[in-house]
């Protein structure tokens, strides 16, 4: 390296990689520190500079080391990718330098760096850093020569270890859980566990995701080492007539699993992990869709609503290459070339915003049927795309007397708008045929 060719002899033997890393990066930053001042008041400097947006990505781990940053204003979140866990290194403020390590060592870069906030950065490229150093006291660049080599030649050298079978690490954890339950239940009751709490207990351990879960239970299931055993509900709707409830539906409100012999369970399983072929996933920022939903609150049912409704972009979902594709090989290519739209039931139409999964003909029929003002009270309530639809069934000048109405009122009553949307939900359910 340019600059660098005394060597000095220094004991970091005792040192972890991340110390000497850390060691290297206060070396170099006291070097550059002693100029920072200097440096950034030179229009060399003060025209290299770069914004990021809160969440935007300045570069991420393999990418070629080309420039190092000094933050002015914001700060920047460091962090490694180890299979499908993130591992967070550090968050850097105004003043500090980061990416300086891959320059100088000429290497890609060793981790990402995100901006967590409105961030400024000045631009230092390999030309800079080097003039930088050589500014910096001899000492300073004796030990940063010794400790960039020392970095570079650890790199080298490590490797990521996750677990090595997926399958065996999810089974040891459902054997260790059932041996808790064992344990904790009282003599005479039958031991039993949630599927959804030693999911969860799986996913923060391993860090995978629900559906290769649910594969590893089938699979089990199959070769009868373990038994699931579904708890029903049951969904009830009201008749206006009896005033009574009547059952409309069954789900599946929880799954229980036991283990009937443990013995056989862990010599079965040592054999299946041996033929066990695991996905090697690269990268933590997926989640699949129960995971999505239960971050956002909400039901899979309805994320899968609002994506075919057009709510949620297409870009944000992804496939797992394997599974799909063996579903597609099953299902043949004639299943892909046409959509079959769902029977709506009247579970399906409970509020106003509902009325996106409806055709337009309906919607244009039960429309005429209430009178302008209804309409205003409907479309005062309706958001998104439900507003869209009804703006679309109304012939423009209608549409133009809705709006004015609106614009008249000064608060919308709730118990009328409910009677009214009511009224609507109604029609739409006698026109298709929808009994309550």
């Amino acid at each position: 390296m340019p600059g660098f060719t005394d060597s000095m002899p220094v004991d970091t033997s005792c040192l972890p990689p991340h110390a000497l890393a850390v060691s290297a990066r206060s070396a170099l930053r006291t070097g550059v520190q002693l100029e920072q001042k200097a440096v950034t008041n030179t229009p060399e400097v003060g025209d290299k500079s770069k914004i990021f947006h809160k969440g935007q990505v300045i570069y991420k781990e393999g990418q070629s080391s080309n420039e190092a940053y000094i933050i002015k204003q914001g700060a920047v979140a460091l962090y490694r990718l180890s299979g499908n866990k993130k591992v967070n290194l550090g968050i850097l403020r105004p003043g500090q330098i980061f990416g300086e390590m891959g320059v100088i060592t000429e290497e890609k870069r060793t981790a990402s760096a995100e901006a967590l906030e409105y961030t400024e950065v000045i631009v230092l490229d390999l030309n800079l850093l080097h003039t930088l150093l050589l500014k910096s006291p001899r000492p300073v660049q004796i030990i940063t020569s010794y400790l960039v080599e020392r970095v570079r030649a650890l790199n080298s050298r490590v490797v990521e270890r996750p677990t090595s079978n997926t399958f065996a690490s999810v089974c040891g954890v459902i054997l260790l859980a059932w041996r808790a339950i064992v344990k904790a239940v009282p003599k005479g009751e039958t031991p039993q566990i949630s599927t959804a709490e030693i999911s969860k207990t799986v996913k923060d351990i391993l860090l995978i995701s629900q559906v290769e879960i649910d594969e590893i239970f089938d699979r089990l299931a199959k070769v009868h080492i373990i038994e699931i055993v579904d708890v029903k509900g049951a969904h009830y709707r009201n008749d206006p007539l009896l005033g009574t409830k009547k059952k409309s539906g069954e789900y599946v409100k929880e799954r229980l699993l036991s283990i009937p012999d443990t013995e056989r369970f862990a010599r079965v399983v040592k054999n299946l992990a041996k033929e066990h072929q695991e996905a090697n996933p690269t990268d933590m920022e997926f989640i699949d869709l129960d995971d999505f939903a239960r971050e956002v609150g909400a039901q899979p049912d309805m994320i899968l609503k609002k994506v075919a409704y057009g709510e949620i972009p297409p870009n944000i979902f992804f496939f797992h290459k394997s599974s799909s594709l063996a579903f597609a090989a099953k299902k043949g290519p004639e299943f892909f070339q046409r959509a079959k739209r769902p029977k709506l039931s009247p579970e399906d139409l409970e509020r106003i915003d509902d009325i996106v999964g409806v055709d337009n003909p309906t919607i244009e029929e039960a429309l005429s049927k209430l009178g302008f003002y209804k309409v205003s009270v409907l479309a005062a309530q309706a958001r998104g795309e439900a507003l869209d639809k009804i703006y679309r069934n109304l012939s423009k000048k209608i549409a133009g007397v809705v709006k004015e109405e609106i614009g008249r009122m000064e608060s919308l009553d709730q118990g009328e708008a409910a009677d009214v949307e009511e009224e609507f939900l109604s029609l739409i359910k006698t026109m298709k045929g929808l009994g309550e």
